[in-house]
């Protein structure tokens, strides 16, 4: 049985119990309130502090045993001990309560708990029955389940400010097995200052200690604590050296401007080249978002030597993405990428980028149907791009409308395009296009899934070439074509696991020709025959390309499926009746019969997976194209990545390319980890890249050490050696 007391100002005793009169797991329940009629004497002060705006509330008081004095107006309590006021618990194994002084003193595992997770521990907490104010002995803080602060004493003052003195913060959990361990990093200080308003940590004659070795002196220092949402401040700082800036350091600033944007500035000091300011900008509006980054120096440029020439300019890029709603249906946006030199992003490690696209655009999505106009311009960071020649979309404008209504049992749709693409050198091409196709999706009752299909096609096309003597042409096409796809899965889930056999056999009806030698390839030169367009009712990858004539695709899938992992694989070639000139003949379809691509995906296990694709020569089966990927994992333990690519030379790639990559990470000791990766270009017998690093990282820190050695020469950019310092102290902003 559970007995309540309530006692009311001043002080009546509604109901009492003798000793003896319950068992000795019973609890005894006390509220303690102020009389609405009968207010408090002078000696005793109102139970909240007169800087705070809570309101009174009852002090709730649970306890296994508890006694109460008439004469001194103190309530004592023991066992399993119990406060509460408002959303602040106090715990104890023992508590007196002096109503005079509204002072509440608790001893034994004492523990005060906050509404927003901060937790306060000590032998003995003396504080107001508010538990705003108060005195901690051995005082422990344990601040959003991260910061943790220890004192011999401490006080707090508002219920938010807590003054310790001779004190340590750090956020490393202590060790389990033995507790008086020194923590990987930890500051301590004369004295410490927290402000939970502020979520601020201010420190006094303090020192940095890591592994318990003072490392720091600081007269004074502060950082926010892990609950503060933002603040302004430093963030970890990049140090490094590498042989083309010499010794650097990079020391980024966090402006907490606004809740709806902020700014980062990041100075960025090196030897060899000066001062380099990179920022980035971020901002949320009431229809979207946006980001700009931006870096700039001004000093001498440097010729394909790396030999510095001319005078001081300004050099620089920027980046950009912004996402804004204009209605329900409609919203705009842009993609910005720019450099004031082609070898800038790669000199100063901003990107690796070496085509820069620039976009805006307008789009709208209604059911089905959608809509766009986009414009680009691109800038070319290779030596052997030709601005002049790179073009300038302006615009590209896109419908396509897709009814909710079937259009004979089947689903269609409308597709539009107009095209303008202008180079101040070179041809200016402008197109007007129109796509209608019709699909119908059959499953028969014994498991065959049919699916015909039907296409027309129209393109005009105006070309305007500003060579001396050439004239400008008008061209047009028209091309119509359809056919029917095939697919029977079979499926049998015997041996307890389940296995797919899926022949595909897709039949194309279309005429010969269809590609006039008048209409340029703008936007399907870069064409890459494949397991994923094998199905494609037109492999070119853009619009002023089609596949013509009659043909087959045909191919399986096979596949079994584990309780942890599966096996995939599919295979498959083109035949057509004619050779088709539109492809090139290193491009495995130009023939009338393809060569054969496929894809094999073995993943035996959740962290284990093996990928590989191909193109295989049909003539005498040698690789074309050969990828393969591998990946295995024990989280906590180690990672590899592995990769290996094998391309035959194009008009695209004049020379071979066959290159491995490799990537991995493996913990040695205790928090100790070793990563490294590397590429190699096996065509040329070098290597392009190398890293290696070694760091440590535990539940509070992390911090090591990086080795980079770049192969390759870009023009000013010779290879070059770097290491890289990385300090990291989580929960400290």
């Amino acid at each position: 049985m559970k007995v309540a007391f309530r006692l009311i100002a001043p002080v009546i005793i509604a109901c009492a119990v003798a000793p003896g009169a319950r068992a000795a797991s019973d609890r005894l329940v006390l509220a303690l309130t102020q009389a609405p009629d009968a207010p408090p004497p002078a000696a005793r002060p109102a139970p909240v502090s007169p800087e705070s705006n809570e309101k009174p509330q009852d002090v709730l008081i649970r306890a296994d045993k508890m006694s109460y004095d008439t004469n001194t107006d103190v309530v004592s309590a023991e066992g399993n001990v119990e406060i509460t006021y408002g959303e602040r618990t106090l715990l104890a194994e023992k508590l007196s309560y002096n109503q005079n002084t509204r002072i509440v003193i608790a001893e034994g595992n004492a523990t005060l708990r906050e509404a927003n997770g901060t937790v306060l521990s000590g032998n003995r907490i003396e504080v107001t029955d508010d538990m705003r104010d108060g005195i901690i002995d051995s005082l422990n803080v344990v601040i959003a389940g991260r910061g943790r602060l220890a004192a011999a004493k401490g006080t707090r003052t508002d219920g938010n400010v807590m003054t310790l003195d001779k004190a340590v913060y750090t956020t490393c959990k202590p060790c389990q097995s033995n507790p008086q361990k020194d923590p990987t990093w930890q500051i301590k200080a004369f004295r410490i200052v927290y402000n939970q308003d502020k979520a601020r940590v201010e420190y006094e004659d303090a020192f940095f200690e890591v592994f318990g070795v003072p490392l720091i002196y600081m007269p004074y220092f502060s950082h926010s604590d892990p609950e503060a949402p933002r603040e302004s401040g430093f963030l970890v700082p990049n140090v490094g050296h590498s042989s083309d800036l010499g010794y650097f350091l990079e020391v980024p600033y966090y402006f907490a401007l606004d809740p709806s944007y902020d700014l980062v500035m990041a100075p960025l000091f090196t030897e060899n080249d000066g001062p380099l300011l990179k920022s980035e900008w971020r901002q949320r509006t009431e229809s979207g978002l946006y980001n700009l980054q931006f870096s700039a120096r001004y000093g001498r440029p440097r010729d394909d030597a790396g030999m510095e020439f001319g005078d001081d300019t300004l050099q620089g890029h920027i980046f950009g993405e912004g996402r804004f709603k204009i209605d329900d249906v409609w919203r705009w946006g842009y993609n910005a990428q720019l450099t004031s030199n082609d070898t800038y992003l790669k000199r100063y490690d901003i990107s690796s980028l070496d085509r820069l696209e620039n976009n805006v655009f307008i789009e709208g999505i209604s059911g089905r149907s959608y809509a766009s106009v986009n414009s680009w311009y691109f800038q070319g960071l290779r030596a052997t791009d030709d601005p002049g020649t790179t073009p300038l979309v302006l615009p590209l404008a896109e419908v396509e409308y897709v009814p909710d209504e079937t259009v004979l049992g089947g689903r269609a749709s409308l597709l539009a395009s107009a095209l303008y693409l202008h180079r101040s050198e070179g041809r200016d091409t402008a197109r007007l296009s129109a796509t209608g196709s019709w699909k119908l999706p059959l499953t028969t009752d014994d498991g065959h899934l049919v699916t015909l299909f039907a296409n027309l096609r129209g393109d005009l096309y105006h070309v305007a070439d500003p060579a001396p003597g050439a004239d400008a042409d008008t061209v047009g096409r028209a091309l119509a074509w359809g056919g029917v796809e095939w697919r029977y899965p079979l499926v049998r889930t015997d041996w307890g696991w389940k296995q797919v056999i899926e022949p595909i056999v897709q039949v194309i009806a279309a005429p010969n020709g269809g590609n006039p030698a008048e209409i340029p390839n703008e936007d399907s030169g870069a064409f890459e025959f494949d397991e994923t367009n094998l199905f494609s009712f037109n492999k070119f990858p853009g619009l002023d390309r089609l596949e013509t004539g009659p043909r087959v695709n045909a191919g399986v899938r096979a596949a079994a499926y584990f309780d942890e992992g599966f096996v995939e694989a599919i295979i498959g070639e083109s035949f057509r009746f004619n050779e088709d000139d539109a492809f090139t003949p290193e491009s495995g379809l130009r023939e009338q019969q393809s060569d054969y691509v496929g894809r094999l995906i073995v993943q035996p296990t959740g962290d284990i997976r093996v990928v590989h694709r191909f193109r295989i020569q049909q003539e005498d089966f040698s690789f074309e194209r050969n990828e393969v990927y591998a990946e295995a994992s024990d989280p906590g333990l180690y990672l590899l990545r592995a990769g290996y690519v094998l391309l035959e030379p194009d008009p695209l790639l004049p020379e071979q390319r066959e290159e491995v990559n490799l990537l991995g990470s493996l913990r040695t000791f205790e928090n100790i980890w070793l990563r490294g990766s590397g590429r190699r270009d096996l065509a040329g017998d070098r290597m392009i890249e190398s890293k290696f690093g070694i760091f440590y990282e535990d539940d509070c820190s992390e911090f090591g050490i990086d080795f980079r050695r770049r192969f390759t020469r870009d023009r000013d950019i010779e290879p070059a050696s770097s290491v890289l310092f990385t300090f990291r102290l989580k929960g400290v902003n």
